[in-house]
């Protein structure tokens, strides 16, 4: 069950995998009735590889790790874990929803829908909580997906300047939507919760 999503009822009955493959999905919400979960990759390839992610959830799909990573759109093999692709045939893992910078440690996300204002309607926040190493500079932000959940548009930046000119000044969590473009934002490095709302 390592490295899975699982589905159970309230009493942990009835236990079945939804989805494999995922180093450490984190963030998980219904949007529409399709699943979206952000993931975390592998660690030991590099500074610049893999790409940190996010996936529209398909029921029994494999989203590869530790065989596959996902570098920039493309999907390639681990040389490590699947040097001749005997493992897992990378051709046949999704290619994520949206990707982010590696080591940028996607956590907490939320939809907001067309109520919410031309800003932030028919699109996702997600808290990039930061890579270990500040030098690289990935993370500590939050971006925005848009589109609707069908046709994402490239990341972008939301919310920046939680890490400015080598210093943290904190690392975004998770993100709860509270109507009307308004969200509330929690921080676990300066420990506090931000309350977002458009003038």
């Amino acid at each position: 069950m390592r490295a899975s999503i699982i589905e159970m009822d309230a009493d942990g009955r009835n236990q079945r995998r939804l989805a494999r493959g995922l180093r450490n999905a984190v963030g998980l919400r219904w949007v529409a009735g399709r699943l979206f979960a952000t993931n975390m990759g592998a660690d030991h390839l590099g500074d610049h590889r893999p790409a940190d992610t996010m996936y529209a959830v398909r029921d029994g799909a494999n989203y590869g790790w530790p065989y596959c990573y996902q570098s920039g759109p493309k999907v390639l093999r681990d040389a490590r874990f699947n040097a001749r692709g005997a493992k897992l045939d990378c051709r046949k893992v999704p290619a994520a929803f949206a990707a982010f910078d590696s080591h940028s440690s996607p956590l907490g996300l939320e939809y907001f829908g067309a109520e919410d204002g031309a800003q932030l309607g028919g699109s996702f926040l997600v808290a990039l909580h930061g890579a270990t190493k500040k030098n690289l500079g990935h993370g500590y932000r939050v971006a925005r997906v848009a589109g609707d959940s069908r046709a994402p548009g490239p990341p972008e930046d939301f919310i920046n300047g939680f890490l400015h000119a080598g210093k943290v000044h904190g690392r975004p969590v998770d993100i709860l939507s509270l109507g009307r473009g308004a969200f509330l934002l929690t921080d676990d490095y300066a420990g506090v919760v931000y309350y977002v709302y458009k003038k």
